[in-house]
């Protein structure tokens, strides 16, 4: 039997996005929700076209084991006929730092509350709701399983998400070093319409640097194109 070649990892992803109070009528009694009013906005702000699916950020009252986090989200699948995409996490929201999970592949915000009541039955509580924020920006550091499909080079196309791409860069650098980096990466207009969040993974005792970059059809051409241009600016 031929040995797959996909590899999975566990990783951290850091990104930013602007996010939004939840109105209390699609949240369980008193909880702290916020919404990603647009996720990917690095692509779909200058892309001509829509936006995903809803991202969904619970603030957590403590934080909780990945074991405590990930088991819970599996009972909870269990019983849907719909299973939904739960990562543990930070926020960085104006100078505080709060534990939160993402629910991702959500098709409706009535789903919200009703997750959130089978994750309170699993013991996972969550934060009180306090004043409002709208179009805030937050830092976002996920902590998720990834499937890697190797495509040379240094690069690997996400199994599960035909959108995602990620590529291997030399060494660490920091959140806002990363932010002008991509800034300027973006000045060359032939790889236009890309996201990029900084992401790592551990293999063989160390940390392998990498940038996850979303685009609607990826292809490992259009990777190629991104990583290059970093490299480029990394020298």
């Amino acid at each position: 039997m031929k040995k797959s070649r996909i590899a999975e990892r566990y990783c951290e992803i850091i990104k930013e996005e602007p996010l939004s109070t939840l109105e209390a009528d699609l949240t369980a009694d008193n909880t702290c929700v916020l919404e990603s009013t647009s996720p990917f906005f690095g692509y779909y702000y200058d892309a001509p076209m829509g936006k995903p699916d809803p991202y969904i950020y619970c603030v957590l009252d403590r934080y909780y084991s990945l074991s405590e986090i990930l088991r819970a989200a599996e009972n909870v699948n269990a019983h849907r006929r719909e299973p939904v995409d739960v990562a543990p996490g930070q926020l960085y929201l104006k100078e505080k730092i709060c534990p939160i999970i993402r629910l991702k592949d959500i098709r409706h915000f009535n789903q919200v509350h009703i997750l959130q009541q089978s994750l309170q039955k699993e013991g996972i509580k969550f934060k009180k709701r306090q004043r409002k924020i709208k179009e805030v920006m937050g830092i976002i550091r996920l902590s998720k399983m990834i499937r890697f499909l190797p495509a040379g080079d240094g690069l690997f196309m996400d199994a599960l998400d035909k959108t995602k791409g990620y590529f291997v860069i030399p060494r660490y650098v920091d959140w806002e070093s990363f932010k002008k980096l991509t800034e300027e990466a973006k000045y060359d207009t032939d790889i236009l319409y890309f996201d990029a969040a900084r992401a790592s993974f551990f293999e063989n005792g160390r940390v392998v640097e990498l940038v996850r970059v979303y685009k609607e059809h990826i292809t490992s051409d259009d990777l190629l194109a991104v990583k290059n241009r970093y490299l480029q600016l990394l020298k």
